[in-house]
């Protein structure tokens, strides 16, 4: 009834979440809540109590009940890693537009997907209503982050140039206060309120007078802003006139020879000639018709000049004839005693005041001139523009988009590659290529790959002309080696050549060929030296993985599989370590005898799921009873005297002991070890010994091999001989059971999947043995008690009263204490990390590898004539 549940909620309930949750972002804590009756529910079908540790649920080895939060987490990051990688270049460009608009909106100088910390942002309604910004600040929880690869016009580098982001010198509360009034300023550093000597804040009468135009008080006076007084009490020394701390001073920069008043200053009644810099960071002059100092803009009349052709001569200006940054101002002739041709909006706080000779345009003015030349102004005016003001660049060189196709990515780039002898144009390239990989699922793993040129009657010796060899990393496969020399001898190829390869990967071509030619040898040697040759060239990865604009990391792994299924294995990982950092499974990290025994967690799983064939002693609706046993003394959780003393004190006194012997305490090992039951549990454990031996025997019948010393070795386990301080027996008796029962087989050539299904039916006989010879009669003995007690079934089920105080007792076990406090020798992270870089057998990483090779081979194909022979 439990899976049935589980079946539901997984394939009915969660489908239709994810649809009508693909923009919307739920917290753990929401999901939690939300789940909390399903959890209840699969429990109680399960028969489990309702403290059963919920990793036990999501695991899919287990109950595999999907856990909503990570579900959603997943899908939103699939979502948004397939709409930055879009092949529709308008998706693309959207997704770095809205990067940019979060850090725009929140001030945020890096790009969004450099954050490591969101909380400062998260209690925001715009944050909440931002569906990028929610899925970047969920990612933070795990070691996954989206990463930008080589900046690009198509994927530009969004972080702005400055020195230490405003809000982390600002107190969050007041952050968040005037970030509407920072955002007007586009205050992102802390380095546009420094002076140039890089050493003490902006006064507040500097900066006021410098870049902003606030309205005066009663007084004629403009006291500071609450953001300012927050900057200062936190970056400057006390009485030391504004000086910096240490920590936020910065190099100095160059002090401009020339000082101008900032625009800012202006008003209707002392209209000035202005300078600014456009679109296209060129000089723009002008007078001033209008002040609107509300909105910090002006109108100005255009002047044109020919400042930037000879920089050195002073400033002559010429009134424009009309351009096309014209905007048609009707009320221009209120202001001004000659129509102007060519007018526009220009920002007060991007503009300095132009001393000039001629303060007024007058019918006859065709000329205005300035003292100074661009050279004397140059870095005043730039440095002024773009010091304060650091505005998002919406309208950056991103490429126009031209439909909805790209062009494939030019291949020919060598990055250091060793070449080959190159041809005359259209020549025809023949390549022997081959991989190598050895020491895999351990840290000394290693791929290598290789390249031999051929060019035949050509004088070279048995037509080798050159050679390459090097070295890949991650993601270890023997495919992998053998697409990596494919793809360096494709990378070093000139365009427009015709490639003949040859090689003897079965996962590149459909036969297996080119046994014993000596060039595919001759490769193959070569491959096999790159492991330890001092010249092998490690192929750099930024060449071989990923292609996307915008790449998913794992650590500092690039990932090339589907970032669902990363994702999915990562969370059964954090489940594994969760369940494994549980008190009741801290004794699997002392059995670390690789001689005796060590946990196989795969064969583990596979046989706590695996169901006995029905038979006349093992009939179906035995089956349930049969697992859920099964489980409950997997996980510790079957109901021992010891632990109804904790879930009913009000049924089960401190003082009671084994209702079967009447003399100790009752917990696992005891139900083992008791007297009355100890004869029943060596001949139950006698015959598991048997079965192992007959079936080893078995298989070395098949397999023509003697089989006594693996039936030697298997007898002399110490899982054999039970007590209460032998872990490994204990270990037996929960169902973790040891890599050596595997093995052993594994050495008499059956494959493992077969020893698996031998090994696991006969457990399964040992616990049904088990459950009838040894927990039946237990449970029996302790009715009786029961029932002369008064103790019913409904008083067992019923909650404990709610005035009844917790508990105080603590259980009694028979097993030694730990000799040190466990933590787990593999962490989630470690088990993800190294499946990537070892190649360990976590998830399968080469169906998302050999997707992009395909997409990395077709690119190639389509600029060159390339055959595989």
């Amino acid at each position: 009834m439990a899976k049935q549940v589980v079946y539901l909620y997984n394939t009915v309930l969660i489908p239709k979440l994810e649809y009508r949750m693909q923009v919307t972002h739920l917290s753990d804590k929401d999901c939690y809540i939300a789940t909390r009756l399903v959890r209840s529910l699969v429990k109680h079908k399960a028969n489990f109590s309702r403290v059963l540790p919920n990793p036990i649920l999501y695991l899919s080895q287990a109950l595999g009940l999907i856990n909503l939060s990570s579900h959603l987490l997943q899908c939103h990051v699939n979502n948004l890693f397939l709409m930055a990688n879009s092949s529709t270049l308008f998706i693309q460009r959207l997704f770095v537009y809205r990067l940019m608009l979060i850090q725009f909106q929140f001030l945020i100088p890096i790009s969004p997907l450099l954050v490591a910390d969101w909380s400062l942002w998260s209690n925001m309604n715009a944050f909440k209503c931002d569906y990028i910004a929610c899925t970047l600040a969920s990612m933070v929880s795990t070691p996954f982050r989206l990463q930008h690869a080589n900046p690009t016009s198509l994927c530009p580098d969004l972080t702005l140039p400055g020195h230490t982001p405003l809000y982390s010198c600002m107190s969050p509360k007041i952050f968040k206060a005037c970030l509407k009034v920072l955002r007007k300023c586009h205050l992102y550093y802390l380095l546009q309120l420094i002076t140039p000597t890089g050493t003490h804040l902006v006064s507040w009468t500097a900066y006021r007078s410098a870049y902003i135009a606030l309205l005066p008080d009663k007084r004629g006076r403009s006291l500071p802003n609450k953001w300012y007084l927050d900057i200062q009490a936190i970056t400057i020394i006390p009485d030391a006139h504004d000086r910096l701390h240490d920590r936020y001073v910065c190099s100095p920069t160059d002090i401009p020879a020339v000082s101008l008043v900032p625009g800012v200053t202006t008003h209707q009644k002392n209209r000035q000639w202005l300078i600014t810099l456009d679109g296209n960071a060129a000089p723009l002059f002008g007078k001033q018709l209008t002040v609107q100092p509300k909105k910090d803009t002006c109108i100005i009349v255009h002047w044109t000049s020919s400042c930037l052709s000879s920089p050195g001569d002073v400033i002559r200006l010429h009134p424009c004839p009309g351009c096309e940054a014209h905007v048609p101002f009707p009320a221009a002739n209120k202001y001004a005693t000659v129509e102007p041709r060519c007018t526009f909006m220009v920002s007060l706080l991007r503009s300095l005041i132009l001393p000039t000779h001629s303060e007024r345009i007058r019918p006859t003015t065709t000329e205005v001139v300035s003292p100074y030349s661009w050279a004397d102004l140059c870095t005043t005016v730039v440095s002024y523009y773009t010091r304060l003001s650091i505005p998002p660049d919406f309208s950056s060189s991103l490429p126009a988009v031209n439909g909805d196709s790209t062009s494939p990515p030019v291949l020919f780039d060598s990055f250091g590659l060793p070449s080959p002898v190159v041809l005359p144009p259209g020549s025809h390239y023949r390549y022997y290529t081959d991989g190598s990989l050895i020491n895999l699922g351990t840290p000394a793993v290693s791929m290598g790959w290789s390249w031999v040129q051929i060019i035949p009657d050509a004088g070279f010796l048995n037509s080798v002309a050159t050679y390459a060899h090097g070295t890949i990393r991650n993601w270890p496969s023997s495919t992998r080696a053998e697409i990596a020399a494919i793809y360096a001898a494709l990378s070093v190829t000139p365009d427009d050549s015709v490639v003949s390869i040859y090689t003897d990967s079965q996962a590149a071509i459909d036969v297996k060929g080119h046994d014993g030619n000596y060039w595919n040898d001759f490769a193959d040697s070569l491959a096999n030296s790159a492991h330890q040759s001092d010249d092998a060239f490690p192929l750099p990865k930024a060449i071989f993985t990923s292609s996307h604009c915008i790449r998913l990391v794992y650590d500092d792994i690039i990932c090339e599989s589907n970032p669902r299924r990363l994702f999915k294995a990562y969370y059964q990982a954090t489940y594994m370590r969760d369940l494994l950092s549980l008190n009741r499974f801290q004794f699997t990290f002392c059995l670390t005898d690789w001689d005796d025994y060590i946990v196989d967690w795969d064969l583990t799983w596979f046989t706590l799921n695996f169901s006995p064939s029905h038979d006349a002693s093992f009939q179906a609706h035995h089956a349930s009873r049969h697992y859920t046993f099964k489980f409950k003394l997997f996980l510790d959780d079957l109901p021992l005297l010891e632990k109804l003393k904790i879930t009913h004190p009000d049924l089960y006194i401190d003082l009671l002991t084994c209702r079967s012997c009447c003399l100790r305490n009752k917990d696992l090992m005891h139900l083992i070890l008791c007297s009355k039951r100890r004869t029943a549990m060596h001949q139950i454990l006698q015959s598991y010994q048997n079965h192992l031996f007959s079936k080893l025997r078995e298989a070395g019948e098949l397999a023509d091999v003697d089989p006594t010393p693996m039936i030697r070795k298997l007898s002399s386990l110490s899982c054999w001989s039970i007590s209460s301080s032998n872990w490994s027996s204990y270990a037996l008796i929960r169902g973790c059971l040891p890599k050596l029962f595997i093995d052993l087989f594994v050495e008499l050539s059956i494959p493992r999947q077969s020893a698996m299904k031998v090994v696991a039916a006969i457990h399964n006989n040992f616990i049904q043995k088990l459950r009838r010879r040894i927990w039946n009669p237990r449970t029996y003995d302790k009715s009786r008690w029961e029932d002369a007690m008064h103790i019913t079934l409904k008083l067992k089920t019923t909650p404990r009263p709610s005035n009844l105080p917790a508990s105080t007792y603590v259980p009694f076990s028979s097993l030694p204490p730990l000799t040190h406090f466990v933590i787990s020798r593999d962490s989630g992270i470690d088990w993800i990390k190294n499946s990537m870089i070892q190649g360990l057998p976590w998830y399968n990483h080469l169906s998302g590898f050999m997707g992009r090779l395909t997409v990395l081979l077709n690119n190639s194909f389509c600029r060159m004539g390339c055959r595989f022979l």
